[in-house]
């Protein structure tokens, strides 16, 4: 395989300085002294791309993936290190970069043809492939100050293709289009990664490992992981799970309460998120993962522990706790109630009491959920009043790479468990 990328020990040190003025007083300074603090956005990355290979980089947001980009694209220099491009290079980095909005969509193609190197000999001879490819109808004769951002995507992505390039790369761009356009353009990526290098940036994990066989995890500047696609989606959660519960421990001293120790850190749910007919209102909840609070990801097999702070206006003799996720799209996915359960015979006295429950996270296909906790009253099903939902409250992110698999729903509550403790002291378990 021929090399088409080869970046060795690229470093980028960006100068902040905390007033305007102070580049001034650097500048003029005779004792040379710095008023800047050195930001080290890159820290001696080295990798090489192959034609025929696409690669992914993923990594949390300041890991440095758009710097290192810019520059293998030349939008900016180094400060330290090399890069070698081999052949021709086209690349989607941000959304109208290179755009001129004034013009109309088609002598913008006209234009940036001739920034990549086109004559307009060759851009005619090109003209309708391109127009084919975007399909934005007569919106090519409009200014494209006028265009969605999704027939910005679409033309920005039709041009750059366009060339057959030897090196293609994309940052984020393809997310604004739609879904069928972006099924569209990961076919023209396959097929051009079959003679070139692609390298692509983004935060759709599950794309990624669908995409690329391999893939890159920055970290603080650094390059943490060079390899299969999956394992460097574990190693990214690895890192964003470390962050969060560092961050938890540095700003809070509150820890994970033992049975009968002080309460845990409750947060208010947004009004927002509410409703019902709100006899009974969860105030607060509290929800941790294994051990950490209010954890982001859950991996399959993990436990998800909620206690809520209940104020009930008046007693309940059929209550109903529960739970339900939803994916990204709105789609329910799994949930259950105490009466489902086989916890039926709750009752909820007048004032504020406690509930918690918890269970295991099933083995799910990674990407975005959302818990909505729920509180309702009554026997029968349909009889059943919705006193108080805590819409979409929860968000977690699950980092399982399986399948949604039959026997989910009744696996999910093997360790469910209802624990009410009543204003007057006395607890029991529904």
């Amino acid at each position: 395989m021929q090399t088409a990328v080869e970046v060795k020990n690229l470093t980028k040190v960006y100068h902040l300085f905390e007033r305007k003025s102070d580049k001034v007083r650097e500048v003029l300074s005779l004792t040379g002294r710095r008023y800047h603090k050195d930001f080290e956005a890159l820290r001696g990355i080295s990798f090489k791309a192959q034609k025929g290979e696409c690669v992914g980089i993923i990594g949390l947001n300041g890991a440095g993936k758009s710097t290192l980009l810019k520059i293998l694209t030349g939008v900016i220099s180094p400060s330290a290190g090399t890069v070698k491009i081999s052949g021709k290079m086209a690349a989607l980095l941000e959304l109208g970069a290179g755009f001129n909005p004034e013009y109309t969509g088609l002598e913008n193609i006209y234009l940036n043809t001739l920034l990549m190197g086109y004559s307009r000999e060759e851009t005619d001879r090109k003209l309708n492939e391109i127009m084919e490819f975007a399909d934005i109808g007569d919106f090519i004769h409009q200014p494209v100050k006028t265009y969605s951002s999704g027939m910005f995507v679409r033309l920005a992505f039709a041009i750059a293709v366009s060339a057959s390039p030897d090196v293609l790369i994309i940052d984020e761009a393809l997310s604004v289009g739609d879904v069928f356009f972006q099924q569209k353009c990961y076919r023209k990526i396959r097929k051009i990664s079959e003679n070139a290098a692609v390298l692509i940036v983004s935060h759709d994990l599950n794309a990624i490992t669908k995409f690329c066989r391999r893939v890159l995890v920055l970290d603080e500047g650094r390059l943490v992981f060079d390899g299969e696609a999956r394992s460097a989606v574990t190693e990214y959660y690895k890192i964003r799970q470390g962050k969060i519960k560092h961050a938890y421990v540095r700003e809070s001293d509150a820890k994970i309460p033992d049975a009968g120790t002080r309460e845990p850190p409750f947060r208010t749910p947004q009004e927002t998120l509410y409703s019902g007919k709100m006899d009974a209102v969860i105030r607060e909840f509290y929800y941790q993962v294994d051990d950490i609070p209010f954890a982001r990801y859950c991996e399959s097999g993990r436990t998800v522990y909620v206690k809520m702070r209940i104020v009930s206006s008046r007693a309940m003799d059929s209550v109903i706790f529960g739970y339900q996720v939803r994916d990204k799209f709105g789609n329910e996915v799994f949930g259950e109630t105490s009466m489902t359960s086989g916890h039926p015979d709750i009752s909820l006295d007048r004032g504020t009491s406690m509930a918690a429950f918890s269970f295991l996270w099933p083995e799910i296909r990674e990407g975005d959920y959302f818990i909505t906790l729920g509180i309702g009253e009554g026997y029968e099903v349909l009889d059943q009043v919705e006193q108080c939902w805590i819409n979409q409250g929860i968000h977690l992110v699950s980092t399982t790479h399986g399948k949604l698999i039959y026997g989910i729903f009744n696996n999910t509550m093997e360790n469910f468990r209802l624990e009410m403790q009543n204003p007057s002291g006395s607890s029991g378990k529904g």
